[in-house]
């Protein structure tokens, strides 16, 4: 097996939407200024015997608009197609494809993964379906993006929000986390035979400020009660089966990573 982390490009956003919190207000400044800070765009590729298994599918160029609270830059050579033709792949060749959640910096690519079984939490789902056919579009939701997935008639596998796992093949778990960031997030445990076992949770938690102890909301989420029960299993999980948790949108962590550029994690 082989974990591949692949550089999508860069958000630019107010810190404040990854920790709240993080620009310290004073009586005299209740409402500090917006802090951006750059933060990067990660899809994670995992190679088994089974084939193919991708983590998120990036973010499009196309969401950029003068209404967007962030803005994404990136380099031709980050974008998913580029990425994945970089390692000797189609997007053909990918198996599966586990959306943590249907944001648009997790979404960009996700149409051109037809021949995937695209594993997506059925809450999330159901709820992004309705805000899209109430024309209710905004924020981390974009048109665009769902116009171009569903266009493409993908082979979805919703995973229901009683069930917490779902093994894809030997070495690879779907993990259900619940609400919190959104209506409703997955994860996804790698099990590698030299470099360890890897959680990714996306932006269940972005950054390791989030973690903890105590868990610190983001000001971008949809259920605080159900954002701090999901940080507090993300937890429990990791440190049962000694999995290091890869976060979302953290740019230290990010730095120190080995990037499919570089080589990968078997």
């Amino acid at each position: 097996m082989k974990l591949y982390v692949l550089d999508g490009g860069r958000l630019y956003l107010d810190e404040s939407l990854l920790v709240a919190g993080i620009h310290n207000a004073t009586l005299q400044n209740q409402n500090p200024s917006a802090q951006w800070v750059a933060t990067p765009v990660i899809s994670f590729l995992v190679e088994t015997a089974a084939g193919y298994v991708l983590y998120d599918t990036g973010n499009h160029p196309h969401t950029n608009t003068n209404a967007s609270a962030v803005y994404f830059t990136w380099q031709p050579e980050q974008l998913m197609p580029e990425s994945l033709t970089r390692l000797g792949l189609a997007p053909e060749d990918i198996k599966y494809v586990v959306q943590s959640h249907l944001h648009s910096d997790h979404v960009g690519y996700l149409h051109l993964f037809k021949n995937a079984e695209v594993f997506v939490s059925d809450e999330e789902f159901t709820q992004a379906m309705r805000l899209y056919g109430l024309g209710r579009f905004g924020g981390a939701i974009k048109r665009a993006d769902f116009e171009s997935f569903l266009g493409a008639q993908l082979n979805w596998r919703l995973i229901p929000s009683d069930v917490c796992e779902v093994e894809i093949c030997e070495g690879v778990t779907v993990v259900n986390l619940g609400p919190g960031h959104s209506f409703g997030m997955l994860g996804m445990l790698a099990r590698l035979p030299h470099s360890g076992n890897f959680l990714m949770c996306s932006d269940a938690i972005n950054r390791e400020e989030n973690l903890g102890p105590p868990p610190r909301l983001p000001t971008l989420l949809y259920d605080s009660l159900g954002y701090i029960k999901s940080v507090e299993f993300i937890r429990r999980y990791a440190r049962e089966r000694d999995a290091r948790i890869l976060y979302g949108h953290d740019m230290r962590q990010f730095a120190g990573l080995k990037k499919s550029t570089e080589g990968f994690y078997d």
